[in-house]
């Protein structure tokens, strides 16, 4: 059995618009795992409402329909993902950052241009990588 055979060929992912993301660096470099569930729930929210440039203008209230998360905890939850530099808050603008630091594997860093990359980049970036 090929455990990378899809369970539903019927139901198989694509990308629509609009089209939101989660950095998967965020899980593996271990910052999801030292955030509050709340934290969690609010980046998670953030990155779907945020537009390209990570921008989102949803309120506390309109967080507070969603998922009856109280006010004071929006709020510790919204100062542990600044503290984290996670994301900046105005007041009223919310903007999801980009993910702090370098990334640790240089096969996977490069400057991001928002187009994708060619096959060809990606294995000529890999036949040069440190070993």
């Amino acid at each position: 059995m090929n455990p990378k055979a899809p369970l539903r060929n019927d139901r198989i992912r694509t990308i629509e618009k609009p089209f939101a993301w989660i950095p998967c660096r965020i899980l593996v470099n271990g910052l999801f795992a030292h955030i509050s569930d709340d934290a969690k729930l609010l980046y998670l929210f953030l990155c779907l409402a945020a537009d390209r440039q990570g921008l989102s203008f949803y309120g506390d209230q309109r967080i507070h329909s969603y998922f009856q998360i109280q006010a004071h905890a929006i709020h510790q939850a919204k100062q542990e993902l600044i503290q984290k530099d996670l994301i900046a808050f105005d007041g009223y603008l919310y903007q999801v950052l980009s993910l702090p630091g370098p990334t640790t594997n240089p096969i996977i860093h490069k400057e991001r241009t928002g187009e994708p990359e060619r096959f060809a980049e990606i294995l000529a970036r890999l036949a040069n990588a440190p070993r």
